[in-house]
């Protein structure tokens, strides 16, 4: 195990890692020209369940794996784990990062994002932050979502997948650069595509 792979016991070490591709995935490089906003500019991925966004973004990122930092956050996550699996992503590709954390406790979320933001700036290195929101009720995140976007630093391309759309803070993802946003109408599989699927799966189409 690399240093880069020691985590915290208690972390599910899939939530801050990028999924591998699925062996029966159908390759969608044709869409990579849309994730092209530059820094620091902002994609949203958003589609109900079942348009492939998840497998999209992670064929996507996975050709550029040595600045990523990819965190999947779930329903039962309060804003305590999303903090540490914030900063457990981040020493995956930065070993020692933010040894802060846990020796103050009870550092507000947005204190934390922005103390994490200066010291990624500092790196003078480039990063692509992936958040895959599998949350069914995210109306309740959007003014705290709006609150951590504008803490992020300059040198980092963000990319959120969510099932809804967050209509209500694209202009503060705006106000950071390029805002992209991929819809179900990008994502929807084309016939080939479904063709494909279908003899991959032995149905008959």
């Amino acid at each position: 195990m690399s240093p880069k792979e020691v985590i915290t016991p208690s972390i599910d070490r899939s939530r801050i890692v990028a999924p591998a591709v699925p062996a029966n995935f159908i390759s969608r490089k044709h869409l990579f020209y849309l994730f092209e906003t530059g820094l620091p500019g902002v994609t949203v991925v958003a589609a109900p369940a079942g348009y492939g966004k998840t497998s999209l973004v992670a064929e996507w990122a996975l050709t550029r794996r040595d600045h990523l930092i990819w965190l999947t956050i779930t329903e039962s996550d309060s804003l305590q784990d999303m903090s540490a699996l914030f900063i457990q992503a981040t020493r995956n590709v930065i070993p020692g990062f933010a040894p802060w954390f846990e020796k103050e406790a009870g550092i507000r979320p947005v204190e934390i994002v922005r103390r994490w933001g200066n010291e990624l700036l500092a790196t003078g290195k480039n990063f692509k932050f992936v958040i895959d929101n599998l949350r069914e009720f995210t109306t309740k995140d959007v003014d705290i979502s709006a609150r951590l976007v504008e803490q992020f630093p300059s040198n980092l391309q963000f990319v959120t997948i969510r099932r809804d759309s967050i209509e209500t803070v694209y202009a503060i993802f705006s106000s950071r650069g390029p805002l992209k946003v991929i819809g179900t109408p990008d994502l929807a599989f084309s016939e080939t595509e479904i063709e494909t699927l279908a003899s991959m799966h032995a149905i008959d189409y």
